[in-house]
């Protein structure tokens, strides 16, 4: 490389490394356009454009990088995370099936693989994916961590937990894989051992987000407010325009405590552009300010704002949904009984199903009351395995069915011969579960349709399949 662009790649690089990206980005773009010929810039422009949050337009560039060295693994590299990061994943998938015959060591090509198949929904096949990363580099953390989270939304906890521990055996000072870590750990009743993954997270990196936000909600779970309110103070002096940070600070403080948190919610929002993510769940806060003050008009401005602008960003896909209830309906005919299961060996399942916001929360804890009930919150297993049933197209087998769900069960005190899952949704798969499980019961519960829409409309389910909860009165 010539004197003067190894000047210009090393004054970019700085501001790389200070943050600053928005010049980082006008540099490299204009080194590029300098020197059209040489890859490295192309791909120090996609780099800083990643960084600045465009991973569509950074892989753009290094894609342009790629055509001038075609061999080069971390152009390679750089290109398909972009892709899997943007969203872009049928174009991520078919580079990646490309480059594995060509690689020696595939793990992170499998990595990548997995994070796509995850975020386009595949959980099933992610895990697979996963297992052949770990096959070709057992010491690839960033695999076992990613293989924690699937479980973890799975409901795997334990799972989850294990492969938590052997990323971090591998990279000890990973603090996202600690603040991952502290969630299933929550689950199992191992609250404080949750605790003391944050706070190591938080001595490794003060300022690490996902650290901050989980340490403050596990405060706030174990009661202990003050200290929650604390922590959700110092990461709104770090971030001060973190929506979530400031919803929760929101819904904990009391009314002269939130007087004071109003004109910060307001001058945040005031500076943040119109379309930015984060604008949401600060509406959401202001929306609880003003109902605890008893200013119901602006409450519902302000819940009009962050619904509408969720709505928009993230809509809500009523075809696919109204086509899969078709096809569940489809497997239990009128009129026709649905084969059962043989076997209703195991625990009692308790399956508390309804609408969001109908009482399921409440009802779980009176039942758990009972030494012999165990609370395993919203479980995910039901949705999942009714979603390989329908992508599968080999028909529903009760004993299979059965066998999975409990298989991916967290563990079970030794006093209990219950346990309820509260997953609201699981409503739609009554066919499936009372024909898996036999020995199962259901508590259906039912609430005033309004007092319903009104309360799910006042909540934040920032998740996909709760998108229908974000329409406007």
């Amino acid at each position: 490389m010539a004197t003067n662009a190894k000047a210009l790649a090393d004054k970019i690089m700085a501001q790389m490394q200070a943050g600053d990206f928005a010049r980082a980005v006008k540099g490299t773009k204009t080194a590029h356009k300098k020197f059209p010929k040489e890859p490295y810039f192309a791909n120090l422009a996609g780099m800083a454009l990643a960084q600045a949050g465009n991973e569509r337009e950074a892989a753009l560039f290094f894609n342009k990088a790629l055509r001038m060295a075609p061999k080069d693994q971390n152009y390679q590299n750089n290109l398909v995370q972009a892709l899997v990061m943007s969203g872009q994943h049928e174009k991520a998938q078919a580079l990646i099936g490309k480059l594995l015959a060509k690689r020696a060591d595939t793990s992170d090509l499998y990595y990548q693989l997995a994070m796509s198949q995850m975020r386009s929904g595949n959980g099933d096949m992610a895990l697979d994916s996963l297992v052949k990363a770990l096959e070709a580099n057992p010491s690839h953390a960033k695999a076992h961590n990613l293989r924690g989270i699937i479980y973890s939304e799975m409901g795997r906890d334990a799972d989850a937990v294990a492969d938590y521990e052997a990323s971090l055996a591998i990279a000890p000072d990973n603090p996202e894989t600690l603040a991952n870590l502290s969630l299933p750990l929550s689950r199992l009743n191992r609250e404080e051992e949750g605790l003391t993954a944050l706070e190591r997270a938080l001595r490794i990196n003060p300022s690490h987000l996902a650290s901050m936000q989980r340490y403050a909600s596990q405060l706030n779970e174990l009661g202990r407010k003050e200290e929650a309110k604390a922590a959700l103070h110092t990461l709104s002096a770090a971030y001060p325009a973190q929506g979530d940070a400031m919803h929760q600070l929101a819904q904990i403080q009391t009314a002269e405590e939130n007087a004071a948190l109003l004109p910060l919610i307001e001058k945040a929002l005031a500076k943040m552009p119109n379309n930015a993510p984060d604008r949401v769940a600060l509406n959401f806060a202001l929306s609880v300010i003003h109902w605890q003050a008893g200013d119901i008009v602006a409450a519902a401005r302000a819940l009009k704002a962050a619904n509408g602008q969720y709505a928009r960003q993230h809509p809500f896909d009523m075809a696919r949904e109204t086509q899969e209830m078709a096809d569940i309906l489809a497997l239990f005919p009128i009129g026709s009984p649905p084969a059962i299961s043989r076997s209703a060996d195991g625990p009692t399942p308790v399956f508390v199903i309804g609408q969001p916001r109908s009482g399921t929360t409440l009802t779980e804890q009176i039942l758990t009351l009972h030494p012999e009930v165990a609370g395993f919150g919203e479980l995910a297993t039901a949705g999942r395995l009714v979603e390989s049933v329908l992508q599968g197209g080999q028909g529903f087998d009760p004993e299979g069915f059965a066998a999975d769900y409990i298989q991916s069960l967290p563990d079970l005190p030794e006093t209990a011969s219950a346990f309820v899952d509260k997953m609201p949704a699981n409503y739609r798969y009554v066919g499936f579960l009372a024909s898996a499980l036999p020995q199962a019961r259901f508590v259906w519960l039912q609430r005033d349709p309004r007092d319903v829409a009104l309360s799910m409309w006042r909540a934040y389910f920032p998740r996909p399949a709760m998108g229908y909860t974000f329409g406007n009165l």
